[in-house]
């Protein structure tokens, strides 16, 4: 197996290439490209969501077949090679067109976490690989915002893709350079089972859970600070609370708490979150939005460990597989959810908040129908890499 730590060094550097320059593209576009930044941000995010959906669950078809080594090794020669053409485009579509093929390899690489968790067959270690993950991302995206904000001053802000390049580059030869003894192969069956509970309803409560989670975040900011006049800073700095929290969840919950059966807690943490957000929306004190807002992040952090434990424990060795198509889902709803912000916050601003409640109860609402059978999958045959 691929040790635990190339993949969430490699996680890590994805993430904070993909996310660097995302929250100043409108301002980017703007300047750099002479285009309308904010329509060309939406058109932006809608195809490189599009892409990942697509691809994402053909990544994980092929890494049935493959040696999941040799995928991830060529993924990170091509996207080097990607990003260092990247750094020199200096048109917006140019810009766009190689952002989409970069996802296409790129995509490939969120499938190292399922794949590592998959081959674990300690329930602990599962426990623990979930939420190093959930730390990895949320302090990628702490770190990508800080830099990113630097990054965006530089006369030529492309640039920053060569050193991602670079990182690429020798992750792919810390890969290929592994000791022998380091690739021997688990045992495991020539096939796996689809999962014990059908996938279809656990995919719906994904997508309403992350509709949820992220209708929320582009008008937020805007949201502060018409409501409580509070400037950038400080309106940045409760965005960014849910990835704080997450961080010292991560250093101070302690793994056993996800041993065993963890709906009932998924029940009890995501109406907790619905409830946090109703008041958030309408809030009449900023001290009590503040709090509101860190058990929100504290309740983010444990749903998203939860759902993945939940799916790592039914699928076994098949979870890079699975996880492809939650990955799919998690997309969509983050398609969807700018484009459902957009149209309510033009009635009131608190009303994205509302909607990310009711969407957390419809995610509960729909996840005790994981029972019922809907049989869209068959056995799959897991590759022997």
């Amino acid at each position: 197996m691929i040790s635990p730590r190339f993949v969430f060094i490699c996680l890590f550097m994805t993430m904070t290439s993909e996310v660097l320059l995302s929250p100043f593209y409108p301002q980017y576009f703007t300047n750099a490209f002479h285009v309308d930044g904010v329509a060309m941000t939406s058109f932006f995010i809608i195809c490189c969501r599009i892409v990942v959906i697509v691809m994402t669950p053909l990544w994980g078809m092929l890494l049935k077949k493959w040696k999941v080594q040799h995928i991830i090794v060529a993924s990170l020669l091509m996207t080097a090679l990607i990003k260092v053409i990247l750094s020199e485009v200096s048109t917006f579509y140019g810009f766009l067109a190689i952002s989409l093929v970069l996802l296409v390899f790129q995509s490939s690489l969120y499938l190292l976490y399922p794949y590592l968790v998959g081959g674990m067959k300690n329930g602990q270690k599962k426990a623990s690989a979930a939420t190093t993950y959930v730390f990895i991302v949320h302090t990628a995206i702490i770190v990508a915002s800080l830099f990113g904000s630097t990054i965006i001053a530089w006369e030529m802000p492309l640039k920053v893709y060569q050193y991602f390049a670079l990182a690429d580059m020798v992750l792919a030869v810390w890969l290929i350079t592994r000791k022998a003894s380091s690739l021997k192969k688990e045992k495991t069956p020539a096939y796996i089972q689809s999962i014990n509970e059908p996938i279809f309803f656990y995919l719906l409560a994904i997508f309403f859970f992350h509709l949820g989670h992220n209708v929320i975040r582009p008008y937020f900011t805007l949201f502060t600070s018409d409501t409580y006049s509070m400037n950038s800073q400080g309106s940045a700095l409760l965005y960014v609370m849910p990835s704080i929290m997450a961080i010292v969840l991560k250093l101070t919950v302690p793994t056993k708490l996800f041993n065993g059966k963890v709906i009932p807690l998924f029940y009890g943490v995501t109406g907790a979150s619905a409830l946090l957000l109703c008041l958030q929306a309408y809030a009449d004190h900023l001290s009590i939005f503040i709090i509101s807002r860190i058990l929100y992040g504290a309740g983010f952090y444990l749903s998203m460990v939860i759902l993945d434990i939940y799916l790592f424990q039914k699928s076994k060795e098949g979870a890079a597989y699975y996880y492809s198509w939650l990955i799919a889902v998690q997309n969509i709803a983050l398609l969807i959810a700018p484009l459902l912000a957009l149209e309510i916050s033009k009635v009131n601003l608190a009303l994205p908040l509302a909607a990310g409640a009711a969407a957390l109860l419809a995610a509960s609402a729909v996840m005790p129908l994981r029972n019922k059978t809907i049989p869209i999958l068959r056995q799959v045959k897991e590759n022997e890499g």
